[in-house]
């Protein structure tokens, strides 16, 4: 069956900086000196050759492995008693020759005689398996060299134990129009019947046709216990999503990745970016690529501005800055920087202003690696204005084997009271950063580390959120000492995995030594690559990453996210372990907070064509705290009216619900890429009656201190009693005068 063939050949051969790197095996590491200026960055390429297979009639087929997977597909022996039907088929091209195994037959949809499909969308499969099986994905292949005719790109997945009960899709999403096989990997669950829904097709046909279509099982599953949330549906995006944010006007989420759907070129000349839209109401994807900013938008820093514009500054195109506009739903040219950056770090300042500092993965000339000073930009003036005294080399990590070329990226940025900036990692050195006007300094603010134990090691690629900002409360977890661990003979170097370490960093006073203690211990899991999405209700989730970190792999994966829960009352801070996931999230992956209190978590890869380790998808994880025990949606609050909806800090908010809750919460709107979300911080809200009746009304103050109430975009939760969380209302802070 063609579905086993492919999945015996998958492979991926990495070609990074002019070397051939196996990624089945612990990498071989070469050190890079410091600084590396012998080895020219525009040489510095990451390529991967396109693979193919010969049909059995020698038509070519471009291969898109699936990503490995805890189950494979159906055989076609199995495949031979199943009970196919569909609601279009034309003559000589029944459906039931898109599960016979041969790439020679295909169904295809009914058409009149200009070539118009005769039936309105969606088209449907509908499959019985002839037993129950636990399926965690479909898979499908188009026509081969048919000029990209009818290639499904809309589609819905469902399953059902009778035929009968349907339920919400397990899948959704939108494929890219070539002819790659397809895939929709969701959780597996136990099912006898699966309905396949085309709701488009691929580059403006008029019909569909499928040349094979397979349903993966998995007979070794375990279900995740009740009472730890769930996941599903998963979201399939036409590229990998290793860039994401939300957009706060309409609640859409925005993915990106680089001027290819499924790679990056880093000495690109192709300025442009692949973007995607996600409407989770509505289950629609679509995609768009941004040409008119010139900027290949691929590994940037990201910050939203005062009015929730995305600013999004490096990458690739290692000095350009785009402004996506969530009202116009534009993207334009922003200020070009004055330093040429990617990796870097970026913040709000208290003043509205976006700083970024680090970033030396970007393009070497015409400055050496490091020195990647800081810079402020003006979104009103679009203009960006080095500040002097920021200086990248007081802040970057020591344990990198990389040298400069790593040890000054992704790092850890918030901004906080009296003009300040608070550096938190992942350098195990922390830092205050003050900027007044065109000046700046940079202050020590002690090591990571609880008093009297250990210090932290670097942390790179580890997270760090901002859960309590009212009380200066940062959380910062694992991360390791260099950005890759590898093993290197050669040299004799000592190469480390990931940590479990976690501590909470809690600031006082600009400029001096804050105060750090383990947060709940340890975390259950070493991680590197994984992501932190703070909660309503001030727990943070940390799912994803690896034990090692090897980019462009799902080696030890870690497959079950946990929950950090603050002290309260007499319960101290703990970590749980919550419900597991099947599908790996590595590197170039994303986790973002949504407006109804659920956790978007996908991508992954993006290492070119034929790599198996790329995740067109994502995920969503439901809580605990929106289900009921036995795993049904709970009962949630709601808010039905809110004003003013736009206030500077200070400002006292007015909220009318329709019954009594127990709690509120602000949340910064968040952007995920590389395990960095700098803009997401949380606000726990005093609540105070205001009135009763048919309605409740409260009232609640936005913080007067402007370093803690960052402009922007945040969302506003009520929650009731019981814990649970209302979906959220937008509040934009406004800048402070």
């Amino acid at each position: 069956m063609p579905g086993i063939f492919i999945s015996s050949l998958l492979f991926a051969s990495l070609f990074l900086f002019g070397q051939s790197i196996d990624t089945r095996a612990k990498q071989k590491c070469h050190r890079i000196l410091y600084p590396p200026s012998e080895i020219p960055h525009t040489n510095r390429r990451f390529e991967i050759p396109q693979k193919v297979l010969k049909t059995e009639d020698g038509r070519i087929n471009p291969i898109l492995p699936a990503p490995p997977l805890f189950g494979k597909p159906i055989s076609q022996e199995g495949r031979a008693k199943w009970i196919v039907k569909c609601n279009s088929e034309q003559a000589g091209y029944e459906c039931s020759k898109a599960v016979d195994g041969s790439d020679r037959t295909f169904w295809h949809a009914e058409v009149d005689t200009t070539g118009q499909q005769l039936n309105p969308w969606p088209l449907t499969i509908d499959i019985d398996l002839r037993a129950v099986k636990n399926v965690n994905a479909i898979s499908m292949k188009p026509r081969l060299n048919v000029a990209n005719q009818g290639i499904v790109a809309g589609h819905m997945v469902y399953l059902s134990l009778d035929g009968k009960r349907w339920g919400d899709p397990v899948a959704y999403g939108t494929w890219s129009g070539d002819e790659t096989d397809k895939y929709a990997i969701f959780e597996p669950q136990p099912a006898q019947y699966v309905r396949f829904q085309a709701t488009s097709a691929a580059n403006g046909k008029p019909f569909i046709s499928i040349e094979d279509f397979s349903v993966w099982a998995n007979d070794q599953f375990t279900p995740s216990p009740l009472g730890l949330g769930k996941w599903g549906p998963s979201v399939n995006f036409p590229l990998v999503p290793a860039a994401v944010f939300v957009n706060p006007t309409s609640g859409e989420v925005i993915a990106f990745s680089s001027f290819q759907r499924y790679g990056f070129h880093q000495a690109n000349t192709n300025h442009s970016t692949l973007t995607s839209t996600c409407n989770l109401t509505a289950r629609t994807v679509n995609e768009r690529r941004v040409f008119n900013t010139n900027h290949d938008m691929f590994c940037p820093g990201t910050a939203y501005d005062a009015d929730g514009r995305m600013v999004i500054t490096g990458g690739v195109s290692d000095n350009q800055t785009t402004i996506y506009n969530p009202n116009t739903d534009e993207w334009k040219i922003g200020g070009v920087m004055n330093i040429r950056r990617g990796y870097q770090g970026s913040t709000t300042f208290s003043d509205g202003r976006i700083f970024v500092i680090g970033g030396s993965w970007a393009p070497e000339p015409p400055k050496p690696y490091g020195n990647r000073n800081g810079e402020m930009y003006d979104h009103k003036a679009k203009k960006w204005t080095e500040i002097d005294g920021c200086l990248a080399r007081t802040l970057q990590t020591t344990e990198d084997w990389e040298g400069e070329y790593r040890s000054d990226n992704h790092m850890w940025l918030f901004g906080w009271k009296n003009n300040s900036i608070f550096h938190a990692g992942p350098a195990k050195t922390m830092n205050w950063i003050t900027v007044t006007g065109t000046k700046g300094a940079v202050v020590g603010a002690g090591t990571r580390g609880e008093p009297g134990k250990p210090v932290d090691s670097d942390a790179m690629c580890g997270v760090a959120a901002m859960y309590d900002a009212v009380k200066g409360k940062i959380l910062t977890a694992g991360g390791a000492p260099q950005y890759k661990y590898c093993d290197d003979e050669k040299t004799g170097d000592t190469h480390k995995p990931a940590t479990n370490h976690a501590f909470i960093i809690t600031l006082n006073n600009t400029n001096g030594t804050v105060n750090v203690k383990e947060a709940g211990g340890r975390m259950k899991f070493q991680r590197i690559f994984h992501h932190a999405v703070i909660l309503p209700n001030g727990d943070t989730l940390v799912v994803g990453g690896q034990k090692l970190g090897q980019g462009f792999t799902d080696q030890t994966p870690v497959l079950t996210p946990e929950i950090y829960s603050p002290a309260r009352g007499t319960n101290k801070d703990s970590w749980t372990p919550v419900a597991t996931h099947s599908i790996a999230r590595t590197y170039h992956s994303f986790g973002l907070l949504l407006q109804n209190a659920t956790v978007l978590v996908g991508g992954g890869g993006l290492c070119g064509d034929g790599c198996e380790e790329n995740h067109f998808d994502a995920q969503i994880y439901t809580p605990q705290y929106l289900l009921t025990q036995n795993g049904d949606p709970a009962p949630r609050p709601s808010i039905t009216k809110l004003s003013p909806t736009a206030a500077p800090p200070g400002a006292i908010l007015t909220i009318t619900t329709k019954s009594a809750v127990a709690a509120a919460s602000l949340l910064r709107y968040g952007s995920s890429t590389h395990s960095l979300n700098n803009d997401q911080r949380r606000i726990e809200l005093d609540l105070n009656a205001a009135g009763t009746g048919t309605n409740f009304q409260y009232k609640v103050s936005i913080p007067s201190e402007k370093g803690i109430a960052i402009p922007g975009y945040w969302m506003l939760f009520v929650i009731d009693a019981l814990g649970v969380p209302s979906e959220a209302k937008n509040v934009q802070i406004q800048i402070a005068t």
